[in-house]
């Protein structure tokens, strides 16, 4: 599928003010958009920087035929750059700052506009977005900046006052699934993937059947704890699993927010996306019991974050659902 303006319109409510500047070339020099990972951020950024450097007709940019558009859909476009941390680094340096603004400050290999885009702006250290915000106070002409991030309270705030903030949101779970549908993904899957992105469709590609499958055994192995002596068998099935050790947290926090929703009364789990366990939890525990699931799974991060042993953190969450059990069995 081409990639179109028209796939972000949901996306948030200035992208068709983003097509119609930069198609008739009266785009400002800076931008900030600002959302969750999965939101169409970078997409766009791409859109936009093809609408400057396009060489169809005002009006009809980014044509994707031009031979400045097809390159800036190959990667290889002379006159865009994409500014990310050195290779093994964490962040973006000073230094990294320097070379990719001497980039823009030499005339257009191709005559036409420049684009600079920061996937994650945040990651910018203090002075290199110092560096950077004597570029955005007198820009080079016929020069746009993307700064993409969903963490704009890591930037500086003279370098937001410098940029137009384009805020981009998730799409409704229905939404984000036709989407995905019209990506090729089958009905079934493509709702369950927008509800675990909680309608973040970027994110929702990144979802698959190995991370669906995990969903399904930890919510049964979790919610099948119904004494204190259940949690260590459960606990030993993972020893050998690294990779599912990383994962069982975020896991059984996505099947929380959903299980705390159905408690509510606000949404009912997704059929066949988590353990029956798991909805007979959620039908069998009130609200309150869920809160406390989610104190105790906020605990067991902390743990982890202060060096405690996965199975120390993990026996924290498994004891309070047995807990929870001997109150409200299900």
């Amino acid at each position: 599928m081409e990639l179109s303006f028209d796939d972000f319109m949901g996306q948030s409510a200035h992208t068709a003010k983003l097509r119609a500047d930069f198609s008739h070339g009266k785009n400002v020099h800076a931008y900030l958009f600002a959302g969750p990972r999965g939101t169409g951020k970078k997409s766009v950024a791409l859109l936009c920087a093809m609408a400057a450097v396009c060489r169809a007709e005002e009006g009809k940019r980014p044509c994707g035929v031009c031979g400045p558009c097809r390159r800036m859909l190959s990667g290889t476009h002379p006159d865009f750059h994409r500014v990310v941390p050195e290779k093994g680094k964490q962040s973006i340096g000073v230094d990294v700052m320097r070379e990719a603004l001497d980039e823009v400050g030499v005339k257009s290999f191709e005559g036409g506009a420049k684009a600079l885009v920061f996937p994650e702006a945040e990651r910018m250290t203090a002075q290199a977005q110092n560096c950077l915000l004597k570029t955005l106070e007198e820009p080079p002409a016929a020069t746009a900046f993307f700064l993409i991030t969903d963490q704009p309270g890591a930037l500086l705030p003279t370098i937001v006052s410098r940029c137009r903030v384009v805020r981009f949101h998730p799409l409704g779970i229905q939404e984000a699934a036709g989407r995905l549908e019209q990506l090729g993904i089958p009905h079934e899957d493509a709702v369950k993937r927008a509800r675990l992105s909680e309608g973040c469709v970027g994110q929702a590609l990144e979802i698959d059947g190995a991370r669906l499958a995990l969903l399904l055994r930890v919510t049964k192995d979790a919610f099948s704890v119904h004494a204190p002596g259940d949690a260590l068998a459960v606990i030993n099935s993972y020893k050998e699993d690294k990779d599912g050790q990383r994962q069982i947290l975020d896991v059984l926090e996505t099947a929380l927010r959903d299980i705390l929703m159905a408690q509510a009364g606000r949404a009912a789990l997704c059929e066949g996306l988590y353990a029956p366990e798991a909805e007979r939890y959620a039908k069998a525990v009130p609200l309150s019991g869920g809160l406390a699931l989610q104190e105790a799974l906020t605990q067991a991060r902390m743990m982890l974050g202060s060096n405690v042993s996965f199975a120390s953190a993990m026996e924290h969450i498994l004891l309070k659902i047995s807990e929870e059990y001997t109150t409200w069995p299900w």
